[in-house]
């Protein structure tokens, strides 16, 4: 396989991790939770752009609490997509 797909190729251990998982019963291709990993995606550009006008003297530490992202996501945001 490695010479028809290159570094494209699944490794050996890969494929036999999910032969093993869908004989232990697995047959959901999707990822499962892990503990950290979002449970509700919000559209954070318009959740800061509704939480400024509430409070023009917010900080960025201020609405990356509020809203669960990183500071630098709320510069982002406020930067490069709000101006």
């Amino acid at each position: 396989m490695k010479e028809v797909y290159g570094n494209q190729c699944l490794a050996r251990c890969m494929i036999f991790r999910w032969c093993q998982r869908y004989e232990e019963g697995r047959v959901n291709i999707k990822d499962l939770p892990r503990p950290g990993q979002a449970h509700v995606v919000i559209n954070s550009a318009t959740a800061v752009d509704e939480l400024i006008p509430q409070n023009r003297l917010i900080t960025t530490h201020e609405i990356a609490v509020e809203l669960s992202i990183s500071k630098g996501t709320v510069y982002q945001i406020i930067h490069k997509q709000l101006g």
